[in-house]
């Protein structure tokens, strides 16, 4: 006995219906726990912009008051080089978070459209198979879930770009103490041997 159109749209409701369920049954636990992580993760991030700032603007205040307390007759070339490499770090810590925006503004988009791809599929049962709404809404929803796949991967290069950019700053940051911490410390030899002669 063949089915009307009417009981295979029924059962392909049904068998729909039944996948997510058995999906939400299984994965759900996962997907809840992947969500968790990702707040986490946003959190942790926010934290590590705040520690680079910090680090990298209190350092650049902190060079006058490091060479007056060391009483370093220092250069202006390498002054204004340590404070290259902090105004660097800055600069970097606005890429990357600009870079956690896109990452974020960019998933948030991926989002709507595999909710719209749930939509468009809900939509194709609701006519008989092969039918030209039918054949419409499911290549709809097919176009909706390649773009969602898109904007994911836009995201990841957008992130791999926040971390390049994060670690630079940090990178910057060392450079420049580094930097700062041996001119100080040679000016201030020579300070010490010119008082040692005279």
């Amino acid at each position: 006995m063949t089915e009307t159109p009417e009981q295979l749209r029924a059962r392909a409701e049904q068998i729909d219906t039944k996948f997510f369920d058995d999906f939400e049954k299984r994965g759900g636990a996962f997907g809840d726990r992947s969500f968790d992580f990702e707040k986490l993760a946003v959190d942790c991030s926010h934290k590590g912009f705040q520690t680079l700032t910090y680090l990298n603007g209190g350092a650049l205040v902190a060079i006058p008051t490091a060479m007056a307390f060391f009483k370093a007759d220092v250069s202006t070339g390498n002054v204004l080089l340590t404070a290259a490499a902090f105004i660097l770090g800055l600069l970097l810590v606005v890429l990357s978070q600009g870079a956690a925006f896109f990452t974020m503004a960019t998933r948030a988009e991926g989002q709507e459209l595999f909710a719209w791809e749930q939509f468009n599929r809900i939509a194709a049962l609701q006519f008989p198979q092969g039918t030209p709404t039918n054949v419409d809404r499911t290549r709809m929803a097919q176009q909706n879930r390649d773009a969602a796949a898109g904007r994911n991967r836009r995201s990841n290069v957008w992130r791999y770009g926040g971390l390049f950019c994060f670690g630079l700053s940090l990178l910057a940051f060392v450079a420049g103490c580094s930097w700062g911490a041996i001119t100080v410390m040679t000016a201030k030899q020579k300070v010490e041997t010119s008082r040692e002669r005279g």
